[in-house]
């Protein structure tokens, strides 16, 4: 069965927290947003997921598609994305994710 959420912290008498896939997203997709030479697929179509997210046995798998502008240094680019969204999720929900995979599918020119 899927995994909707990332349980946080460890269960409390008053209850537990815990975040859903689509704040990771969020937080992956405003890191593309402020990366330079870097844009998502297609943000604006519905039917296309830029970034996926997956939860297996408590692991964080994000998955981002983006597109390279072509004066860019694709492996330093990527990788700076990488760090950045890792950081991100890591400072916003105090959980760090265990795969981020970023994949070039195109360039911009």
């Amino acid at each position: 069965m899927a995994q909707e959420y990332i349980e946080v912290s460890q269960k409390h008498e008053l209850g537990m927290i815990a975040l859903s896939k689509s704040v990771f997203k969020t937080i992956a997709q405003i890191a593309v947003e402020e990366a330079e030479g870097l844009t998502l697929d297609d943000p604006f179509n519905p039917f296309k997921n830029s970034i996926g997210c997956k939860i297996q046995n408590d692991q964080l798998i994000l998955t981002v598609n983006v597109k390279v502008n072509y004066d860019v240094n694709v492996k330093a680019a990527c990788a700076k994305l990488q760090s950045t969204i890792h950081d991100n999720i890591a400072h916003m929900s105090d959980y760090t994710p265990d795969i981020i995979d970023i994949r070039v599918i195109g360039f911009v020119f």
